[in-house]
């Protein structure tokens, strides 16, 4: 039976936290629209870096919960060996964005991927490390925080602390314990998706918005969206577009640093396709950008991987609409 076509994330649903747009310039960050279109007939740029951190095969056969409480989500385990090294509120122009640095070319033993919940998340779980191995060195040349954010991976309806997430919606980061919720069933049952590299897609993006929160770039967007009046507002609604398709350029990078290192194309480009079919007209709300944008932010990521091209808050309003 054909899938359904996939609709826009909802990701940040229920942000409690955001940040001051410091203009709309493009400053570095390349013309969106002029990527080549086709994904699946490229490899990603090779990122090489001095760093002395070394990547790793991470093993997927740990057992993990397929769901797990609020408050124990709240402890979340941090790598950064400085206890003073803080976030920094600040888009277009964060200390994160250093020329040249991008995702690190990293190896990732997946386990085979089922739907079920249970092997969803043994999935997810196996990811995270390799995520976090391939950004780590890039929050470390910046001075930033390197805080793996907890996952949960549900089949029911689920409270956080940014709201009610329920079984039907798709996947949200909450900034509010650090964590990213995985709804199993709403890719398996109301998507009908069985590809697994759709799946290690949506958590890209959603590991996009970790990203966001470890490096305080979430905090500012929910301050500017906040003196902006939110979604009730074009202003607002534009932010929450910026945010989303940063987390997007994000994903692309990071599907970049796992081909690079060895990451089979089987789950690599369907994820690229996937996210280049995601987009506002699914649903009629302007909060995550048009189907052409989303594509050429994923693949501007995934082409280029380096994070100056991935600042969307500089970027012109033309190619976040």
């Amino acid at each position: 039976m054909p899938h359904m076509r996939p609709p826009q994330r909802k990701s940040n649903t229920g942000v409690i936290v955001a940040l001051v747009l410091v203009g709309v310039a493009l400053l570095g960050v390349g013309t969106v629209g002029a990527m080549a279109a086709s994904i699946t007939s490229s490899r990603a740029s090779d990122y090489s870096s001095t760093s002395s951190r070394s990547t790793s095969t991470n093993s997927s056969e740990s057992e993990t919960t397929t769901t797990t409480s609020s408050e124990e989500s709240e402890t979340s385990t941090s790598t950064s060996s400085n206890d003073e090294v803080k976030p920094v509120a600040a888009l277009g122009n964060h200390p994160f964005n250093i020329p040249g640095n991008g995702a690190m070319n990293t190896s990732c033993n997946l386990p085979r991927f089922n739907t079920d919940v249970t092997s969803q998340d043994r999935f997810y779980q196996a990811a995270l490390p390799c995520l976090m191995d391939a950004w780590a060195p890039a929050l470390e040349n910046a001075n930033l925080p390197v805080r793996a954010p907890n996952v949960i991976t549900t089949g029911d309806s689920i409270e956080t602390p940014c709201g009610t997430r329920r079984w039907n919606q798709t996947a949200m980061y909450c900034p509010g314990n650090h964590t990213i919720y995985m709804t199993a069933r709403y890719y398996a049952e109301v998507e009908q998706r069985a590809d697994g590299g759709v799946y290690l897609g949506q958590f890209a993006h959603e590991f996009g918005h970790a990203l966001q929160g470890m490096t305080g770039i979430n905090s500012a967007y929910g301050d500017a969206s906040y003196d902006a009046g939110g979604s009730s507002t074009s202003t607002g609604l534009e932010l929450t577009r910026r945010s989303e398709l940063q987390a997007t350029c994000f994903e692309g990078m990071t599907l970049a640093a796992l081909q690079n290192g060895g990451v089979s194309n089987d789950y690599i480009f369907p994820a690229l396709e996937d996210s280049s079919g995601r987009g506002d007209e699914h649903t009629g709300v302007r909060d995550h950008g048009s189907t052409s944008t989303n594509a050429s932010w994923v693949e501007q990521g995934f082409r280029k991987n380096r994070i100056t091209e991935c600042n969307t808050w500089l970027a012109a309003a033309s190619d976040v609409d």
